[in-house]
């Protein structure tokens, strides 16, 4: 066969706009991390360390900053998924078993967060500004206390997010298509944010930010054969 017989023939195997997917998925997963990751950096040095209703309240004190705040964690729920079904993409090709518990676990989790980050938008943004501060507080502890709130935010997201992304990062690191520093990040930023508080400054999200555009670049730099799953590509 030909060169130009062999290019041709990839060309039509190829599916369409594979390459635009893939580097649209990448530039979703950096999106993410940052949209996520820097607010709430930025929130632990400038507001400090502090119980929820003492943010709404600071929130009340700062709307500007408290709304911009809110409104991009909601924003990064629109790419976050997108970068992370990429990712599934890759890894189902060496490590199909456990991608593909790692799928439903993670975007159950991230539906969650959603929902999570939208109570978050209506009690620091948009409750205090209507209703006043103190009613905001009563307003969060009654979501709080709604079980069926609890069941369709943070449940899923406890055990959707923090174990699908664990899943999914033993995924990432038995296909060998990703580098090996941000899934480490990314598995230190869970353990951290679930299990542990802020230290000072240090605040887990900074690990989330590295590590997610770390993986988006890697996902658009990716060959296209890897992306496919038609060979392996070991990164350091």
């Amino acid at each position: 066969m030909t060169t130009v017989q062999s290019a041709s023939l990839e060309a039509r195997t190829t599916p369409p706009l594979s390459g635009t997917v893939r580097i649209v998925a990448g530039v979703s997963l950096a999106l993410a991390g940052i949209l996520n990751g820097l607010p709430a950096y930025l929130s632990q040095i400038l507001a400090g360390d502090m119980e929820y209703v003492d943010y709404i309240r600071w929130g009340a004190d700062n709307p500007g900053l408290a709304q911009t705040e809110q409104l991009v964690y909601v924003v990064s729920m629109l790419f976050a998924p997108i970068g992370l079904l990429a990712m599934a993409q890759v890894t189902r090709w060496r490590a199909p078993v456990i991608t593909a518990v790692a799928a439903p676990l993670f975007l159950w989790g991230m539906w969650g967060f959603q929902n999570i980050l939208s109570f978050g938008y209506l009690t620091v943004s948009t409750a205090t500004r209507s209703i006043g501060p103190e009613a905001a507080v009563r307003l969060n502890d009654g979501l709080a206390a709604d079980a069926s709130g609890l069941l369709i935010s943070l449940a899923p997201h406890l055990l959707g997010s923090f174990v699908g992304l664990v899943l999914l990062s033993i995924a990432c690191w038995k296909s060998r298509a990703f580098s090996r520093t941000p899934i480490i990040l990314l598995v230190v930023f869970l353990l951290w944010d679930f299990l542990l508080p802020a230290v000072g400054p240090l605040e887990p999200h900074i690990l989330l930010i590295a590590a997610w555009v770390w993986l988006g670049i890697d996902l658009i730099r990716m060959p296209a054969s890897v992306w496919r799953g038609e060979r392996p590509h070991v990164q350091g």
